[in-house]
């Protein structure tokens, strides 16, 4: 039995080795994800159109209600960053969505998770808490994702459809970084290199 257990410690020490460090910030668990449509030829076209505003998806948006964007100045540094990327990559932005050949649509989304704990055993003995009884304690943390994504419309396409679709995962938690969220969108352009259409 004493060596059985000598051979396990051993094994879950060494596969703890392959991974010396694990996280130490939040930017270390970002994740960014691309997809696309493999059968749309980019290289064909050359033209996109950009809302000036980020919006927010709530989950919570009433019939006739303004949809929430993303306050200033994030809202412009995003849409700078995103493009500033489609420009390195040829792409000429223009006003009118009618006469691009592709539209970008960014939005983003953000998740709060809010943790809810109570000293329970205070109820036994008030002793282990102090004098008195404890008080009930929160907190939360926020994370959140970019999306952006491309629309193809026109004679070739009965419907709008999605070509390109992009996720950074794990952004805007507590206050926005925007060199994390820079970072993001420079990432989902590089993993992108079917985009270029020089």
């Amino acid at each position: 039995m004493k060596k059985k257990i000598i051979f396990y410690l051993g094994i879950i020490l060494m596969l703890g080795s392959c991974y010396p460090q694990g996280p130490e910030y939040y930017e270390d668990l970002d994740a960014v994800y691309t997809n696309y449509d493999d059968g749309f030829k980019f290289s064909s076209k050359g033209t996109y159109s950009m809302p000036d505003k980020i919006v927010k998806i709530t989950g919570n948006l009433i019939e006739g209600e303004d949809p929430e964007f993303v306050k200033e100045p994030y809202n412009s540094q995003m849409l700078q960053q995103i493009e500033s990327n489609m420009s390195a990559l040829g792409w000429q932005k223009v006003d009118e969505a009618v006469n691009a050949d592709l539209v970008l649509f960014p939005a983003v989304w953000t998740n709060t998770t809010i943790y809810y704990w109570y000293d329970y055993w205070c109820w036994y003995n008030p002793w282990y808490c102090g004098w008195g009884w404890s008080y009930p304690s929160v907190s939360s943390y926020t994370t959140g994702t970019l999306v952006m994504t491309m629309v193809a419309y026109g004679d070739d396409y009965v419907e709008p459809s999605r070509v390109w679709t992009a996720a950074a995962n794990g952004l805007l938690s507590g206050t926005v970084n925007i060199t994390r969220v820079n970072n993001a969108i420079d990432q989902a352009f590089d993993q992108s290199p079917y985009l270029n259409v020089k």
